[in-house]
């Protein structure tokens, strides 16, 4: 990027930022999501420390809280309220310990510092001011100078003594927050009287705590989580929070001092995992040092102190750009447009390629090459483009314009029917094609097909390359000496390649149909088709009509099964394979042993406490079927948390959405 193009960009972040801000923060009515504004902010960051130029002490990224509501009287704080840097991963972590260990040693002291890790909660940051041991003042945290006088509401709430046990001046600083089950009964409410509902407990809070009424707000069970002290001179944190329960405040015992960043990061690491289980919601880890002596020398920067830090959860949504889209030849033939992303973080890795699916998906999303997009994780491994943040489009972007040839044969491309893609995906009908041969062995070797471990896209691309293999039956024919003089691979690796082939030799009838790529054959048909016809011989003598007589076979399926096992390089093929591998003439371990569930279809989706193959096994051992999306005729959809678009569906749908513990009571 440019000096103009930066400029450019910058600007338009800032206007974005700034436009969101005021909808969120002063008027409590969001238009973004924070995991898109956190993503926008961090992107100018980058921007600004790349291109110091165009630095501005009026940038969204130095502001540290937001303006004040109209209907408040202001209040100065007598100690600015400062906001935590953050960062996304365990190296930004690292740096940041680094430069407080340089900033303290220059000074000749000692960097011996343990870390006192508290739940980043999203809630409401307030302060409450003491004099003589008694409540005199509360207020919002404001710009950080000056916030808003809400001390009639936070009388309301049970958690903050209005009195303390002894007569001292102190200002305690807390994070006011809203139990979920609050959130739910509040908006039933709100529902019977026809009202707004709110959309999540941070946002609930936000609104209670600037309720003109304190009898409102009394109604609703406002909790104060208190965290910090200031005006008195404690040795450390955690004396500070020790202090805070002994004098009647509610402290959040969900925290753990740490001696290492290994040990925060362990810590951090299993917040993830139970980041949903708790009243609250939280979206990260504040790490802050234990020790006051160090917090008071390392100081402040402009915003920030920097004895502590916000350790943000992986985001499940971010934005970034689209630099270019580039078009893949699956092994049927058809066309997909990927994007090339600008790289960015998200749920822990880094994503820089995302699907846009077919046509009709850019037409929907009005995707555009340039354009800023939102990107979220899609099932539990690739990413999806759901959304084009519009406001940001470049007077530059370029439209995406779908070849009329094959990219890798140069064949004329065509719309024809495959299963529901009819009249929506070009295909390359030539049957030749180069990219169909890799991309049907690459398919052939995956887990839910022949399941050969070490053959991963990179090794089948790097053997077929070198002439190594040349269709499926080719790979059983590989020894360790084709591959331990390769660059990269060795003898170790070679050996276990062709460990891996042979451990593979045994293959259930369901997996090797799978394997084979059959057009319109996906996983669950390829099971069908095991259970109805159970031999290889009993899949090649089938005609269409008695396939269509299997259940859920449509005549496009069985056309394509038909002419699969009819055609003359396939047959030759075939034959090979079978005299390489023995296919077992039966499933056992997934024949039904009850029809609990039968007639019954599922979709599975979220995050849930087993594998979504483990819930599928038992859903098809019961007679019932797994289905990829949601429609009219889904009987139920499994959730479990995040579980995003398919949720959505069923609602709209009046699907019968089921929790695990639900799901399992049906078996």
């Amino acid at each position: 990027m440019n000096k103009i193009e930066a400029k450019s960009r910058i600007q338009i972040l800032r206007s974005e930022l700034e436009k969101h801000r005021i909808a969120y923060h002063v008027h409590d009515r969001p238009t973004i999501t924070d995991d898109l504004y956190d993503s926008l902010i961090v992107e100018l960051i980058k921007l600004e420390n790349e291109f110091p130029e165009f630095d501005s002490e009026s940038s969204p990224s130095k502001r540290i809280g937001e303006a004040l509501l109209e209907g408040f009287s202001k209040t100065k704080h007598e100690y600015k309220q400062w906001s935590f840097d953050n960062v996304f991963t365990y190296d930004e972590l690292i740096e940041w310990n680094n430069r407080n260990r340089k900033i303290i040693e220059k000074e000749s002291l000692d960097y011996n510092v343990s870390y006192m890790c508290e739940m980043k909660i999203d809630g409401l940051k307030v302060i409450l001011t003491y004099k003589n041991g008694e409540l005199v003042m509360a207020a919002t945290r404001g710009d950080g100078e000056v916030g808003e006088d809400v001390t009639a509401n936070i009388r309301t709430v049970r958690s903050v003594p209005l009195k303390l046990s002894r007569d001292i001046d102190m200002t305690v600083i807390g994070e006011c927050w809203l139990e979920k089950s609050e959130l739910d009964r509040i908006n039933t409410e709100q529902e019977k009287l026809g009202d707004k509902l709110y959309a999540n407990t941070r946002n609930l809070a936000a609104g209670t705590l600037r309720q003109l009424d304190p009898a409102i707000v009394a109604k609703r069970n406002l909790k104060i989580f208190a965290y910090d002290i200031e005006g008195l001179e404690l040795n450390t944190q955690q004396d500070e929070l020790e202090m805070l329960g002994n004098l009647g405040f509610l402290v959040n015992h969900d925290r753990k001092l740490c001696t290492s960043l290994s040990e925060v990061n362990d810590y951090y690491n299993s917040l993830i995992e139970t980041r949903n289980n708790h009243e609250y919601g939280i979206d990260g880890l504040v790490i802050k040092i234990n020790e006051n002596k160090t917090w008071r020398a390392l100081g402040y920067t402009s915003k920030s102190p920097r004895a502590g830090i916000a350790y943000k959860f992986p985001a499940e949504t971010v934005s970034t750009i689209i630099e270019n889209v580039v078009f893949q030849v699956g092994r049927t033939g058809a066309i997909t447009p990927v994007a090339n992303l600008r790289p960015v973080l998200l749920a822990g890795s880094v994503v820089s390629r995302a699907t846009l699916h077919n046509s009709d998906e850019v037409e929907r999303l009005g995707a555009m090459i340039g354009d800023t997009v939102m990107l979220r994780k899609a099932g539990d491994v690739i990413p999806e483009i759901y959304e084009v943040v519009m406001s940001l489009r470049d007077d530059n972007a370029k439209e995406i314009v779908f070849p009329e040839h094959c990219p890798v044969c140069d064949s004329k491309l065509e719309k024809k029917q495959v299963g529901k893609e009819q009249g929506v995906k070009l295909y390359c009908v030539n049957p030749d094609c180069e990219a169909k041969h890799t991309e049907n062995l690459i398919h052939f070797v995956s887990k839910k097909a022949m399941n050969i471990d070490g053959l991963g896209e990179k090794t089948i691309l790097d053997f077929y390359d070198l002439g190594l293999i040349t269709d499926s039956a080719s790979i059983f024919n590989l020894k360790v000496s084709d591959i331990e003089n390769l660059f990269g691979y060795g003898k170790k690796s070679a050996e276990n390649i062709i460990a891996s082939i042979s451990n593979s030799k045994k293959v259930k009838l369901s997996n090797f149909i799978y394997a084979l790529g059959i057009p319109t054959v996906g996983e669950s048909t390829a099971k069908e088709l095991s259970k109805s016809l159970g031999t290889v011989a009993a899949l090649r003598a089938a005609t269409p009509e008695s396939i269509l007589n299997i259940r859920d076979m449509g005549p496009v399926t069985a056309a394509s099964v038909y002419e699969y096992f009819h055609n003359e390089k396939n047959i030759i093929i075939l034959d090979r394979l079978l005299k390489e591998i023995e296919v077992l003439e039966s499933d056992t371990d997934n024949s039904i042993v009850s029809s609990k569930l039968a007639g019954l279809t599922f979709v599975i989706t979220g995050t849930l406490s087993e594998s979504r193959d483990y819930y599928k096994d038992i859903i098809e051992v019961n007679g019932g079927k797994v289905s990829g999306s949601v429609s009219a005729k889904t009987s139920y959809l499994l959730a479990g948390d995040n579980a995003g678009s398919k949720l959505a569906d069923a609602t709209k749908l009046n699907v019968k959405i089921l929790n695990e513990e639900e799901f399992l009571n049906m078996v």
